[in-house]
């Protein structure tokens, strides 16, 4: 066999074996199989010199050069990477033999091949992947006995892959989703379960791979698979001398195999943050925040909470842990502790990936500034620079519903559903069309999510809403049932309830439901939730006359939780209510602390000092304290589903009082030609009554 360097195969096989040149990494078919360093050395030299012998002081000065070692240390070895090789393709002697007196010799068939043997038939220079192609990171099997590396090793390589504007990687939610349809939503991602999510997600590649330990030593091995065949495209490994050193070593992997997968050096240099200034060097930490995401898809928003905070008390600069904990609080209603927890993120964003520290900048204006506009900037600048990120879709479209763009949310949700069907987009698609009046297309598409294994609370609270649209009070009651004794999520629909039985008038049985909605909430460690519902049921009692009940529960719930959202209901009420000097003090608090803040500022604010107005029978004033709520009164009124339109029914009151009957009907009649929009608010039976 030729011993010149420049002629060497970048592979050789032997019987269902694959040994790669450079790497030293052994496979049999797609499984890595781990071997020492000093066994892997003298496997490559046994197969370079195949059918002769090598004698132990070639081994010697091939293997341990400038060594001494003890007589038994060929023989382990020997004995080592037999086991290893182990098949019945060889016969019980195996393929290395033992010369007596003299060495080994290797007598196995071999084969010598490139890397680009085991990928697709394409062209020469053509890279095993393109950056058109999406990859599946599957599991990552944990061999070492030490239980942090369950799903550890997987959830680092998905944060150090994601700075790669090259590599599309196939996210959790869309996987998740896949499995169900698959009816496997438990089941490991690996062999044929992840080849199957390849082919109906068009996942070009699956990663897989394993981590061994020897000892004090790491191995990892790594491989990318062809989504449709299996068949390896390419492999890679690494060593880390001690625990402490194996997210170092995953670095290196990583960015072998993103060389190798075809992502030019150029964008390597400029997009490979170690995984230190990228997330955190904690394995512990990384387990944390692994094990939130896996709760997050299988359980909730709830469940995943309290991992994301073990991963923040075990580092406290993981940013991305930040930012998943904040986005988290905000699904269930607890704006204050979301806004914290996104303040930190923003803080720390440059210790993420260039697409994690962009979504922060987006999430940062949308949670704690609260300027949409920024928001919706900073979202246009990430769906440009991830054309085929869905998330960047699906923020453009909250922020689209909360300003009353629904024909842009419905554009942005279906382009989210397009590049990846999941929980948010298709619930803000519902949404949407509901608020068109698409009340079919709504129903299918919740229908379609649920289908799917989405068995979120939020699409319950959909397709409960889209119900009531239809007046079917059977569905209504399934889905309402569906989350019945789920913690921080039955209380939104009970809250729903609450709200159906006021707009038909059963006020008695509406105070019952909110009351179950609080303590629910209460019950659940939901404080902030608990307060707003208790607001909200305030502000219905208002609105219908019932001006001391109101003002009670408005300041109980300001007692109870004193954050944006609630100070904001609550000031209302208290305008509504004549409470004019708290009303106003509240306005000035939050016109100081939420500077920024569009629905404070154009929505909540322009309502309240229009209220006030309303109670000094200043018609005018009310109307011209009003006109900024234009740009956002027909959208969502945060932090609920439905729009509570608040402003057009106190102009229409305005109006009113002003003798503008025609002018009046007109905002009245904006709420009644928008069931959708409004869905069971109290105001929308009251707005009809004004025009009936």
């Amino acid at each position: 066999m030729p011993n010149d360097a420049a002629a060497k195969p970048d592979q050789y096989e032997f019987g269902p074996f694959r040994l790669d040149a450079a790497s030293r990494a052994l496979y049999r078919g797609a499984e890595f199989v781990p071997l020492t360093p000093k066994a892997a050395e003298i496997l490559l030299l046994l197969i370079e010199e195949s059918g002769h012998v090598v004698t132990k002081e070639q081994l010697l000065a091939r293997v341990w050069p400038d060594v001494i070692v003890e007589e038994g240390t060929i023989a382990n070895n020997i004995s080592a990477l037999r086991k290893a090789v182990e098949s019945s393709e060889f016969g019980t002697d195996g393929p290395i033999a033992t010369v007596p007196r003299r060495g080994y010799r290797f007598t196995a068939e071999v084969r010598q091949s490139s890397a680009s043997a085991h990928a697709a038939p394409v062209a020469l220079q053509s890279p095993p992947i393109t950056d058109r192609d999406t990859i599946l990171v599957a599991e990552i099997e944990n061999r070492t006995g030490d239980p942090v590396f369950d799903g550890t090793i997987r959830q680092a390589l998905l944060l150090y892959l994601a700075q790669s504007p090259y590599l599309e990687i196939l996210s959790d939610r869309r996987i998740h989703s896949v499995l169900g349809y698959m009816g496997k939503q438990s089941a490991p991602v690996t062999g044929e379960v992840a080849l199957e999510v390849c082919q109906r997600a068009g996942a070009k590649a699956a990663i897989t791979g394993t981590i061994f330990a020897f000892g004090d030593e790491y191995l990892i091995g790594l491989q990318a698979l062809q989504g449709d065949s299996g068949g390896i495209l390419v492999s890679e490994q690494a060593r880390a001398r001690g625990k402490g050193e194996v997210l170092k070593a995953l670095d290196a992997a990583a960015i072998g195999l993103r060389t190798k997968l075809g992502e030019s050096l150029s964008s390597i240099k400029l997009y490979s943050k170690g995984f230190h200034d990228l997330a955190t060097s904690s394995l512990e930490a990384v387990k944390a925040y692994s094990t939130a995401r896996m709760q997050l898809l299988l359980v909730g928003e709830l469940a995943c909470i309290p991992h994301h905070l073990r991963a923040i008390e075990i580092d406290p600069d993981f940013a991305s842990a930040y930012s998943a904990l904040s986005i988290a609080c905000a699904n269930i209603g607890q704006t204050q502790e979301a806004i914290q927890h996104m303040q930190k993120a923003y803080a720390l964003r440059e210790r993420a990936s260039e697409r994690e520290r962009m979504r922060i900048e987006g999430s940062y204006h949308h949670f704690v500034t609260g300027d949409k506009f920024k928001a919706i900037e900073a979202f246009r600048a990430y769906q440009h620079a991830y054309p085929r990120d869905a998330m960047g879709f699906v923020n453009a479209a909250d922020l689209a519903m909360e300003l009353g763009q629904w024909e842009k949310a419905v554009a942005a949700s279906q382009r989210a559903n397009a590049l990846e069907f999941n929980a948010p987009s298709a619930s803000n698609l519902a949404i949407a069309l509901m608020a068109l009046g698409r009340h079919e297309e709504a129903r299918a598409t919740v229908e379609d999510a649920l289908a799917r294994g989405l068995d979120v609370f939020y699409l319950h609270l959909d397709a409960y809403q889209e119900a009531f649209l239809r007046g079917d009070s059977s569905t209504m009651k399934r889905h309402a049932d569906a989350v019945a004794g789920r913690p921080t999520e039955e209380d939104y629909l009970l809250a729903a309830q609450a709200d159906t039985e006021a707009f038909h008038g059963r006020h008695a049985r509406a105070r019952e439901l909110s009351a179950r909605a609080v303590e629910s909430a209460r019950r659940a460690g939901a404080t902030e939730m608990s307060a707003v519902w208790q607001a909200e049921a305030a502000l219905r009692e208002a609105e219908i006359g019932e001006i001391e009940r109101a003002r009670d529960g408005a300041k109980a719930a300001f007692e109870a939780f004193k954050g944006r959202d609630v100070s904001c209901l609550v000031a209302y009420v208290l305008a509504r209510c004549g409470e004019t000097k708290d009303a106003l003090r509240l306005a000035a608090e939050l016109d100081r602390d939420h500077p920024q803040h569009t629905n404070v500022q154009l929505y909540w604010l322009a309502s309240i000092r229009a209220a006030v107005a309303l109670g000094a029978k200043d018609w005018k004033g009310a109307i011209d304290a009003l006109e900024p709520a234009v740009a956002v009164e027909l959208g969502i009124t945060k932090p609920f589903e439905g729009g509570m339109m608040i402003p057009p029914y106190l102009r229409g009151l305005a109006l009113l009082g002003a003798g503008r009957s025609d002018e009046a009907k007109a905002e009245f009649m904006k709420i009644v030609e928008r069931p959708g929009v409004i869905k069971n608010f109290v105001l929308y039976p009251l707005a009809r009554s004004k025009v009936a």
